[in-house]
């Protein structure tokens, strides 16, 4: 149990004071304080000469070189092919500046699809095992149950999982699911936001900010079993999943998402409604970034066998 109480502990004091370190003149990006606090206290209290941090999702570097700050003698990695929210081709080269500015060695950027750095992780890590991994890729629920499922060989007996985005219903079905078939892992910890942070304003904005951004599942490896089985809230309906089918092996698959940018464009959605009237659970309140968090837990809930 000590290493739970270790990680707990370091949730815990980033819940109650925020990050360690901030280096706003060098660092931006989109995650909450309470998020890279944890991060940062968990580089300094659970990485050994053993084990090493690992992110999918580097995006500008904000996560990754932070945290990489609060343990200089540790290793650091980066999972991206900056595939993603980089319209001009310029993430990745802002990464390796700041990470210049910040004078940091001990980082290692990997420029690859996050299936082919995982499936071959030993090829960048060595002989390292992952202490603290951070997940913050592709948001679709294949890829987050991918990410989870692919790093299971190279975790550390003692390693803690941290899945960013979690507000959103498919990211935490994804989540479930992993947690469902391997008891070898536990639910730590979870917390979220009532909507993607782009979608709130005003106060509610500014606490995703100095918060968790996205919502968050902590996993912890819990081989001994001392924490409850438990599971971050989802539908039972599994419409949504069974349908990929269809669209699978429809005649032009990838010119749904197109269809869908004209509906939008042209303002259709009234039509789509009069056709055929949405079910409740499937009606979002937003033009994007549905999470259907609304109504979860906003002040973090810790796995209920730490209550006694």
């Amino acid at each position: 149990m000590e290493f739970i109480e270790k990680v707990s502990r370091c949730i815990k004091e980033a819940q109650e004071s925020g990050s360690l370190l901030e280096r706003e003149d060098v660092l931006s990006g989109y995650s909450g304080k309470k998020l890279y606090g944890t991060l940062q206290r968990l580089a300094k209290e659970v990485l050994t000469e053993d084990t090493c941090y690992l992110e999918v999702g580097v995006y500008q570097g904000l996560t990754l070189l932070s945290t990489a700050l609060a343990n200089p003698k540790a290793s650091f990695y980066g999972i991206d092919n900056f595939a993603f929210f980089d319209p001009e081709g310029k993430n990745k080269s802002l990464v390796e500046e700041r990470t210049a500015k910040l004078g940091l060695e001990n980082t290692t950027l990997i420029n690859a699809d996050y299936e082919d750095a995982l499936e071959n992780l030993e090829q960048y890590i060595g002989d390292k095992k992952v202490g603290v991994y951070f997940i913050d890729g592709p948001h679709d629920y294949r890829s987050q149950l991918m990410c989870l499922l692919l790093i299971k060989p190279y975790l550390a007996d003692n390693a803690v999982i941290l899945i960013d985005d979690s507000n959103y219903r498919h990211v935490r079905q994804a989540n479930r699911d992993f947690l469902k078939t391997d008891t070898d892992f536990k639910l730590l910890f979870e917390s979220y936001t009532p909507a993607h942070p782009m979608n709130l304003k005003g106060k509610d904005k500014e606490k995703a900010l100095q918060g968790w951004w996205d919502g968050i599942n902590i996993i912890v490896k819990d081989a001994k079993g001392q924490l409850n089985q438990e599971f971050p809230e989802t539908l039972r309906n599994r419409d949504l999943y069974e349908n990929e089918h269809l669209l699978h092996a429809s005649q032009y698959p990838e010119q749904t998402l197109f269809l869908w940018e004209i509906m939008k464009k042209f303002k259709l959605y009234p039509l789509l409604n009069i056709l055929r009237k949405p079910k409740k659970e499937y009606s979002g309140k937003f033009k994007n970034a549905n999470t259907y968090s609304e109504g979860l837990s906003q002040n973090g809930k810790f796995n209920s066998s730490l209550d006694s």
